[in-house]
């Protein structure tokens, strides 16, 4: 069988839960027998068209088609956004290349509804898998321009403002002649929702990693039965060849350490824990903040509000292999999200490792933690309640639970592999 996986962004260029996700499965798949090959994209920051190209390439044995472009250099960005013709055209020629027997989009950002429209075109079967929330949000995180929380599309105008914060479509006409593009931008946007609702349905089996994710695509007008539950897997071979337990806090006295991992930014919510440890100077902690600090606004405030803090240690980025040894270092692991997470990998990591989460109860993250078990849940975007129960956890002994059950990385390709062989059997007509 082969199969071609579509993801917004891969290995070596970015790595993500995404990511890891993508290349688990094509590397079982692979190793299985079977043909891959991962088709992704690159936004380039060049103006000229002529930079614009493919690169072919592998990384781990996994060949890799990357797709270089600007978004901005397409003839209707503001559609090309969810709909990107250029993009459509290479992966139909991609397609009638490598002959797919079948299709799983992992990330449909960036690549646009337009891949998607190729494979129905070309009778291929596609699996989606909805890692986040781009086909009901064009900032994929269902938070608005102002950071507050979205419940989707559901009325007429309402996401322009986030795309014009985005991507600077649709800006207000200052001159007669703006005005014809911006009712241009504004007509695309507001087709967005039913064009990509239109596209998804399309696919043979639609795939959510959760019931909340499931939920908000069918209030969002998804029929429920479209979609079905099936949760990724986690890499435990880094894991367990270090060890699944680490080491525990000795007493009391010794600081209570603990760790963040993620992108820094802001709906990621790092800064959420140093307001909350500033708030309580005297707590015995220590905050270690993992993730590369990024050239921006937020990433300055991270790093001048961690310099006021001697408990604050902004250790940047770190090697996908080494997760146990950073895990291992912490005695709780925090994820003050602000979005609706969706499934994190490092939590499913953490649970495999017996070390306890101290998370936002927002999105999928109640499903994932029972409370007083593997970890607590505390009020999203809420300081003053963050600092609570870290203070309360600083003057305990550390914080123990067990390792929990979760599903491998290797059981889940065995899922996909025969959700593969099911769709690659049907008769895709249009």
């Amino acid at each position: 069988m082969k199969i071609l996986y579509l993801v917004h962004q891969y290995f070596p260029r970015s790595i993500g839960g995404t990511e890891i996700y993508t290349h688990g499965l094509a590397a079982r798949a692979q190793a299985a027998g079977h043909e891959v090959l991962a088709l992704t994209t690159h936004e380039s920051a060049s103006g000229h068209r002529e930079d614009f190209h493919i690169e072919t390439t592998t990384f781990e044995n996994i060949p890799i088609v990357e797709v270089h472009f600007n978004l901005s250099l397409m003839p209707h960005p503001a559609r090309a956004e969810y709909f990107n013709a250029v993009i459509g055209d290479i992966v139909a020629e991609q397609i009638r290349a490598f002959q797919p027997d079948v299709v799983h989009a992992l990330h449909s950002m960036k690549i646009s509804a337009a891949a998607l429209e190729a494979c129905y075109e070309m009778r291929v079967p596609v699996v989606i898998t909805l890692c986040d929330f781009w086909f009901l949000c064009p900032r994929h995180t269902l938070l608005k321009f102002n950071g507050s929380l979205c419940s989707g599309p559901n009325r007429f105008f309402k996401c322009v403002p986030c795309v014009q914060q985005q991507h600077d479509f649709a800006r207000f006409p200052k001159r007669p002649r703006q005005v014809l593009p911006f009712l241009r931008d504004v007509q695309a946007i507001n087709s967005r929702p039913r064009a990509l609702q239109n596209v998804l349905l399309k696919a043979q089996r639609i795939i959510a990693l959760s019931h909340f994710a499931k939920e908000m695509f069918v209030e969002n007008g998804f029929p429920k039965e479209r979609i079905e539950v099936l949760a990724h897997g986690l890499e435990t071979e880094d894991l367990d060849a270090a060890g699944v337990l680490h080491a525990p806090r000795a007493n009391r006295n010794e600081p209570l350490k603990i760790g963040f991992i993620g992108s820094l930014v802001p709906h990621k919510g790092a800064h959420v824990l140093l307001e909350a440890l500033a708030s309580i100077p005297d707590a015995r902690v220590e905050l270690l903040v993992y993730g590369a600090l990024p050239e921006s606004e937020y990433g300055h405030n991270l790093k001048a509000a961690a310099a006021h803090d001697s408990r604050v240690r902004l250790m940047g980025g770190f090697e996908r292999h080494a997760i146990a040894g950073v895990l291992r270092s912490f005695d709780v692991l925090a994820m003050p999200a602000l979005w609706y997470e969706n499934q994190p990998l490092v939590i499913k990591a953490a649970h495999h490792m017996g070390i306890p989460v101290l998370a936002s109860a927002i999105g999928s993250l109640p499903e994932m933690i029972e409370e007083g078990v593997s970890g607590w849940l505390v009020a999203p975007s809420t300081p003053t309640a963050w600092a609570a129960k870290i203070a309360g956890l600083a003057v305990q002994q550390r914080p123990v639970c067990q390792p929990q059950k979760v599903k491998t990385m290797d059981e889940n390709a065995a899922e996909m592999l025969k959700i593969y062989e099911q769709v690659s059997c049907y008769d895709v007509t249009l």
